[in-house]
C-alpha cells in the first residue's frame, strides 16, 4: 500500500513539473499578447480622439471663414489690404 502511494505521490509531482513546463511558456506569451492588446487599444482610443479634433478642424477649414482667415494670417503670414504687418525678432 504504502509502495503503491508513493508511486503515485511521484507520479503525481512529476506530471505537475511536466504541466508546469509545457505551460508555463504558452500562459507568458498570453500574458504579453493581453499586454500588447491593452497597449494598441489605448493608442486606437488617442488615434480616434486626434482624429475627431482633425474633422473638426477641417470642418472649420472649410466652412468657417474666420477660422480660414486666422490659418492664413498665422501659417502664410497674409494680410489685408490696407494693413501692414510688423515683424519683430
Amino acid at each position: 500500500m504504502k509502495g503503491k502511494f508513493k508511486t503515485f505521490l511521484k507520479l503525481g509531482i512529476l506530471f505537475a513539473i511536466v504541466c508546469c513546463i509545457i505551460l508555463t511558456p504558452g500562459y507568458l506569451k498570453v500574458r504579453s499578447l493581453k499586454k500588447e492588446i491593452s497597449q494598441i487599444q489605448e493608442e486606437i482610443k488617442r488615434l480616434q480622439k486626434e482624429n475627431e479634433s482633425l474633422q473638426i478642424e477641417i470642418e472649420k477649414l472649410e466652412n468657417d471663414p474666420f477660422t480660414i482667415e486666422k490659418k492664413a494670417r498665422e501659417k502664410l503670414g497674409m494680410v489685408k489690404e490696407g494693413e501692414f504687418k510688423f515683424r519683430f525678432e
